[in-house]
């Protein structure tokens, strides 16, 4: 699998796997199951109205199919935007093939970056044109990750010994002084950790940038403990 080196906004250079296109694909198979799902209970739905409610159906026949297609939107596009949401980057496809979206720069996508590109996905990527895009792409980009500056990597899921959250049972104020980028790098450095083959260079790199950010708030005594951790 193709390797990439991203540079974050604390200025640390972090290497990810790049997902490729057979388990990108599955992934769109498990989640496109999923989807056919939810509209399957509701075209059975409708034609429950339709069967043993006639007169309802007719009644409000305008109302049902409007809320119908409304539903269906939300199932074919709403979907990836709330799990990605919700799941920090995963759908339930892209858990099961052990992905992750996230930005170009490294960090969480944000609604902005799922809306967009989801919506590459059901005007473009139904025809084909996202699996092309990634054969000729150096970073496996779609169109829509392209557009909204998004890549998908390999999420590292291997057995490891400590976690950011363990970190913080230790120090529970440490996190108050951690932005949320902050944190997910470092969550992500614990994670994928165990699986790297040398993390030397990126552990030094992560321990000088926040030596300065504890020292320069006045917690050296306490940054000491949580950098034996690394």
């Amino acid at each position: 699998m193709k390797k990439i080196k991203i540079t974050t906004p604390e200025n640390i250079e972090v290497e990810y796997t790049l997902a490729d296109i057979g388990s990108r694909t599955a992934a769109v198979i498990i989640d496109s199951l999923v989807q056919g799902l939810f509209i399957l209970i509701l075209g059975i739905a409708i034609v429950l109205i339709m069967v043993y409610s006639q007169d309802f159906w007719q009644r409000y026949y305008g109302w049902i199919v409007g809320i119908s297609l409304l539903t269906y939107a939300i199932i074919t596009y709403g979907y990836f935007i709330a799990m990605e949401l919700s799941m920090n980057g995963q759908t339930l496809g892209k858990k099961a093939m052990h992905l992750r979206t996230i930005r170009t720069n490294g960090q969480p996508i944000t609604l902005k970056h799922s809306a967009i590109r989801n919506l590459f996905r059901v005007f473009a990527d139904m025809l084909g044109i996202g699996a092309i895009l990634i054969f000729f792409n150096k970073q496996h980009k779609r169109l829509g990750d392209m557009a909204a500056s998004t890549i998908v990597v390999v999420e590292e899921n291997k057995s490891r010994p400590i976690t950011l959250e363990d970190l913080y049972k230790d120090r529970d104020n440490l996190s108050y002084y951690l932005s949320k980028e902050e944190q997910e790098l470092l969550r992500d450095y614990f994670n994928r950790k165990s699986s790297m083959t040398d993390y030397s260079e990126l552990r030094e790199e992560l321990i000088n940038y926040f030596s300065k950010k504890f020292q320069d708030l006045g917690l050296s005594n306490q940054w000491e403990e949580f950098k034996n951790k690394f």
